[in-house]
């Protein structure tokens, strides 16, 4: 399915590296670096390239005009970072551009392909005891040691309070990262009593205690011999996720005995505030028994596996290097263009300092930790990029001069970003944005544990991105988050569309749309978003503070539209802004006055006149609460006002009474308006979501092939036939036929499932049958469609009579 841009994005687009780029340097995995880096005669490594234009660059060789570094198809398999620093820096007019050849695909690779003849079936007496007994027999096991794997890393402590650590080496196949071995192998346990919740560092506790609490079910006697048994979950508040080393197992207490505290301690469920605390176990050789877990010994270097299907014709690899993939610093108008960055238990891109940076058109996945992060300098992009599948955030970007309101300019548009926080979820957003004047816009954000977007500071831009399925692990949270500093004003939230975001607990403070936590004031604008089935307590929260402009919203089928942002709640932040309330929890205690005294000053320009109903609420206590206008809560029963909700289009029908809402008289100083009458300005939907330009140039689930059986010849039991293809990435489904002929006319199977594997029975024997499988994407707007198999029809003989 093929989508127009619209223009003016479009053009924005285009004018990245428009200049004429002079003659390429090639570089290929099966180049020469004593070669002059021709097409014909590549260098072998990024590094010699590098040194090359650097070079000729101080001998005066280079003519000012663009330098392309052109990589050939192929895996660069990278044992340290490429270090680019100002030496390597473009101009606006002339940059430094590193791409892929043109219909090639090249990848950056942190790890090791494994062939799959290293996995054998296990034989191992002792380790057969250990396995689950219906797994015995069908597990396989791979000596990385013997391959010359040795550095596997530290699986955990990991989790919200805690250094960021690089996740332990992973397993991969087809592209799709598998399951370290874990039960249950959905979902969670409740706690059991709790004997000790341990120290909560939260508080300023630093001796160290161990929470101990009941286990909570029979199953921890298979434990016993577990090397490092961790715990994963919700242990003492409902918005921080913990992965902790279980030190002790009593057998005949039944309890657990972590190694160390929680950052919030580990509270009984139920307590406070109804949250429901819980917890899977993980990292255990006795729970390998879905296809896809797997279980690293570290202590031997032995890597047991239960395959999902036959590995013969598969991509295996698994994560090595925890160091960045690429590092720029402090250079200016390098463009990464079409490169594929991967199979890496770090970063993927590192951008610091400089300007006019852009990385376009690139896929960032399986990695384990973040895919970009730009920290200070300006006007660097990040555009048309595909990132999924991450140990912790996607990405992460700061800029500007908060004490001067001088924007960074750095922007993020156009990209799909899904399933990250694989290791460290909570509080690791898809997109984390801090400092003054970045824009965030067209990107499609979803299928994450915790936030899509969180940001701090002043005047940023986020706008046309569609948002759902986030926060499904998670309670007292919004899809986009901000909070704690009254100084934060100026930001805009225009024209998203907000879907299907749930409360996923049971209990707790529930989620949200948008969260304007901890006495916040003025922050945004937040002007002609559609919110669909959204939030479980309310679409906006306001956790204390208020003020901002909430105007010509639409929320379907969701809760009420705004929750608090009273003046109640206006005059607490009011309090907390001049230190004036004794209660210890306050977070005057934590630095309000600091904050908008001393890291900026709100009493004096630029805030003093960018921001005068800020002053006049710091000076003469100015309270009017939350201005709300021109929103419309439509309930589930008034679908009729919208163009086509079943295939989650929004658009106003030309004859919904929505369009002719008028609010008068509107006193907003956020939004910049008296006393003055607005009518309803019609929302443009259309143009939410991802958008097609130059790099995205389809909008449809990506190509995929059909993998197995292996070849048409391949007999398959009818009794238990196994069928499998790669994953289609952004797919939320597949649909299967199975048919007798073909043109898939005569269908005798034909389903839709989630995987990308199944097993069929009852298929008859003798028979000869044609197959094909399409991805489907049908939970978003921003890529909706089928795409079917790059490779099918396949054929498909039973065996028998």
């Amino acid at each position: 399915m093929l989508r127009t841009a619209f223009l003016g994005f479009l053009i924005g687009l285009l004018s990245l590296g428009t200049s004429a780029a002079g003659s390429p340097f090639f570089v290929s995995p099966d180049g020469d670096d004593q070669q002059p880096g021709t097409r014909e005669q590549p260098f072998r490594t990024l590094e010699r390239a590098r040194d090359h234009v650097r070079a000729l660059r101080a001998e005066g060789q280079l003519a000012e005009e663009a330098i392309q570094i052109v990589l050939r198809e192929g895996r660069y398999f990278r044992s340290g970072t490429w270090e680019l620093d100002a030496r390597d820096a473009g101009t606006a007019t002339a940059p430094l551009i590193v791409r892929a050849a043109e219909g090639e695909t090249a990848t950056l690779d942190g790890g090791r392909l494994l062939d799959p003849s290293v996995f054998r079936p296990v034989d191992d007496r002792a380790i057969l005891t250990r396995l689950p007994e219906a797994s015995r027999g069908r597990v396989l096991a791979a000596d990385l040691g013997a391959l010359g794997i040795t550095e596997y890393g530290r699986f955990g402590p990991r989790g919200w309070g805690r250094p960021g650590i690089p996740p332990p080496l992973e397993l991969f196949v087809d592209g799709r990262p598998q399951t370290v071995a874990r039960w249950p192998n959905d979902g969670h346990v409740p706690l059991g009593r709790v004997r000790e919740s341990g120290s909560v560092p939260r508080r300023g506790e630093r001796d160290g205690r161990s929470a101990v609490f009941e286990y909570n079910t029979p199953r921890a006697e298979r434990w016993a011999t577990a090397d490092e048994l961790f715990i994963s979950g919700i242990l003492g508040v409902s918005w921080a996720h913990d992965t902790i080393r279980i030190a002790d197992i009593d057998w005949e207490e039944g309890t657990f005995t972590t190694d160390g505290p929680s950052h919030y301690g580990v509270a009984q469920p139920g307590s406070p505030a109804n949250v429901q605390t819980y917890y899977h176990a993980v990292n255990l050789l006795e729970e390998i028994e879905v296809p896809g877990e797997y279980y690293l010994d570290r202590g031997k270097g032995i890597l047991y596996f239960l395959p999902p299907y036959p590995l013969d014709h598969s991509l295996l690899q698994v994560s090595l290097l925890a160091e960045p993939l690429i590092r720029v610093r402090e250079a200016s108008h390098v463009e990464f263009r079409s490169l594929v960055l991967e199979n890496s238990r770090g970063s993927g891109i590192l951008i610091d300092g400089g300007e006019g940076c852009r990385i376009a058109g690139c896929v960032l996945r399986n990695l384990g930790q973040q895919a970009i992060r730009i920290g200070g300098g300006r006007d660097h992009g990040v555009v048309s990029c595909e990132i999924y599948q991450l140990g912790a955030g996607a990405i992460q970007v700061r800029g500007g001069d908060r004490r001067a309101l001088a924007p960074a300019g750095h922007f993020i548009r156009n990209c799909d970003i899904r399933r990250v926080g694989r290791w460290t979820g909570h509080y690791h957003a898809l997109i984390s944005a801090g400092g003054v004047g970045l824009e965030i816009a067209h990107n499609h954000l979803h299928r994450t544990e915790h936030q899509a977007i969180v940001f701090s500071g002043n005047e940023h831009l986020i706008e046309f991105n569609e948002i759902h399925r986030v926060l499904q692990d998670i309670s007292d949270m919004g899809s986009i988050y901000i909070g704690r500093n009254p100084s934060f004003c100026g930001n805009v939230i225009r024209h998203n569309f907000f879907h299907h975001l749930v409360n996923p607990h049971q209990g707790g403070p529930g989620t949200q749309a948008i969260f304007f936590d901890d006495d916040t004031l003025y922050v945004a604008q937040v002007f002609g978003n559609v919110f669909y089935r959204t939030g479980s307590t309310g679409v906006i929260k306001f956790n204390g503070g208020g003020g901002a402009s909430i105007a010509n919203n639409i929320a379907i089928a969701s809760p009420r539209l705004i929750q608090g942002g009273g003046e109640a709640h206006v005059e607490r932040a009011i309090r907390f802004m001049h230190g004036a309330d004794t209660d210890p929890a306050a977070f005057t205690a934590r630095g309000f006055v600091p904050k908008i005294t001393e890291e900026v000053d709100i009493r004096r320009d630029p805030y003093r006149s960018r921001y005068p109903y800020l002053y006049a609420t710091y000076t003469e206590k100015f309270n009017y609460g939350t201005p709300a206008w021109n929103n419309y809560e439509a309930g589930p029963d008034e679908l009729q006002h919208f163009v086509d909700p079943e295939h989650l289009d929004f658009s106003l029908r030309p004859d919904s009474p929505i369009r002719e809402m008028v609010a008068e008289p509107v006193m907003d100083r956020v939004y910049g308006i008296q006393e003055g009458r607005v009518a309803f300005q019609p929302i443009p939907f259309a143009e939410i979501g991802l958008q097609q330009d130059a790099y995205r140039t389809e909008l449809a689930p990506a190509p995929f092939r059909l993998l197995g059986p292996a070849t048409d010849a391949l007999a398959a039991e009818p009794d238990v036939t196994q069928l499998w293809w790669q994953p289609s990435p952004n797919a939320d489904s597949y649909r299967l036929v199975v048919a007798r002929d073909r043109e898939l006319a005569e269908p005798v199977i034909d389903r839709s499932v989630e995987s990308h594997f199944v097993t069929l029975e009852a298929l008859e024997p003798g028979q000869t049958y044609f197959w094909q499988v399409w991805a489907e994407v049908r939970e978003s707007r921003s890529n909706r469609g089928r795409t079917a198999a790059e490779n099918g029809p396949r054929v498909l003989r039973t065996s028998g009579p």
